[in-house]
């Protein structure tokens, strides 16, 4: 065959490979079947990768450099072929060309990596993925834990709220209505002063509520070093009726002396934590309350210790930081000191601990 297309099919020019050497038939085939066998695999390979691409086209990165790979692979499994054929059909020509332009797409390729290389390099390991989805998922149990309790307190929250402004309205029309039925000035006098309270005990309660919602949603703007006994100091100059009532011995020890806090959050804390101690004192003996901090396993605590009426904890653990629990009526109480404290705890990542025999004291334990 002569002067064919640019020549690539001319054969007179170079004689078949089996007359080129001394080959023998064991040889030859051997050569032949081995270059078969690996362009039949150079030829299968495109069409995997295909099916692969075909099956993931959506979330597969780098589509261009499959799609490189195959026209490599396929070129490979070509000059394979050709050079199989150059035992009976000596086309040099046409296996030089098929050689250069497999060059040319090899090359091509290499490029190609050279560029996705970085980007590749960024992609997620298996252990990696795993690790983010066991993160996220995380994040997501412990979103829908805290939304959980937002729900019941909320529920608990709107029960004890209705129940704390009912009772003072259901009393007022009472009022009202014996205020109507009598002529009586000092009884008229009498009952006024009740519709004062009551109204006072209202706006009491509507001040509450209008506390817990505030905690909920402010976020502290004054974040820096507090000190603790300062901010004691400060709690007992605005409670100084309460602490001259009481009379107590307050023991400070603040082997930790500052923290870097919201000095609104802490002095809240401790307000609540003092002035509960102040009020639930046993008339049996003399109030003693021990105002201490401590470092441990690189948390700060601080302990609110008095020896007051104390807490039936057996029968009154679980509800003793829900909001408007009581557990003492003969003074003055809203229900929600320990309910604030918790929330501005947990909203700070800390925790509250607390330990209590009825008639012999309370402790309360702030982990920060």
């Amino acid at each position: 065959m002569e002067d064919d297309f640019f020549g690539l099919l001319t054969t007179n020019k170079w004689p078949p490979r089996w007359v080129c050497g001394d080959w023998t038939s064991l040889h030859g085939w051997f050569y032949i079947l081995s270059d078969l066998s690996i362009g039949l695999a150079y030829f299968a390979i495109p069409f995997i990768l295909f099916y692969f691409i075909r099956k993931r086209k959506n979330d597969l990165p780098f589509v261009q450099i499959f799609w490189l790979f195959i026209l490599f692979i396929l070129a490979c499994g070509t000059t394979h072929f050709v050079d199989a054929a150059l035992f009976w059909f000596p086309a040099y020509h046409l296996s030089g060309t098929i050689l250069f332009i497999t060059g040319i797409i090899s090359w091509v390729a290499v490029v190609g990596l050279v560029k996705v290389l970085p980007e590749a390099l960024q992609l997620k390991t298996t252990d990696e993925l795993e690790t983010t989805v066991s993160t996220r998922t995380d994040e997501l149990l412990a979103s829908n834990k805290k939304l959980r309790e937002i729900n019941s307190d909320l529920d608990n929250f709107v029960y004890a709220a209705s129940h704390d402004l009912k009772s003072p309205i259901n009393n007022k029309e009472g009022l009202i209505a014996m205020l109507k039925s009598t002529d009586n000035k000092e009884v008229a006098d009498e009952v006024f002063q009740k519709i004062e309270q009551s109204v006072s005990k209202v706006r009491h309660t509507i001040d509450q509520i209008s506390s817990v919602v505030k905690i909920q949603r402010t976020e502290e703007q004054d974040i820096g070093e507090v000190f603790f006994n300062k901010v004691l100091e400060e709690v007992l100059e605005e409670n100084v009726n309460l602490v001259e009532t009481a009379k107590p011995q307050i023991i400070q020890n603040f082997a930790v002396d500052s923290i870097h806090f919201s000095h609104t959050t802490l002095k809240s804390i401790m307000y609540n934590l003092v002035t509960n101690a102040l009020k639930y004192r046993s008339a049996e003996r003399d109030l003693e309350i021990q105002v201490r901090t401590f470092s441990r396993e690189n948390h700060t605590y601080l302990s609110v210790e008095d020896n007051g009426l104390g807490i039936d904890l057996s029968q009154n653990r679980e509800k003793l930081f829900s909001i408007f629990s009581r557990f003492h009526d003969h003074v003055e109480g809203s229900g929600i000191g320990l309910f604030m404290v918790k929330r501005l705890v947990e909203k700070k990542g800390g925790d509250i601990s607390v330990a209590s025999e009825k008639n012999k004291g309370t402790t309360f334990t702030v982990k920060f």
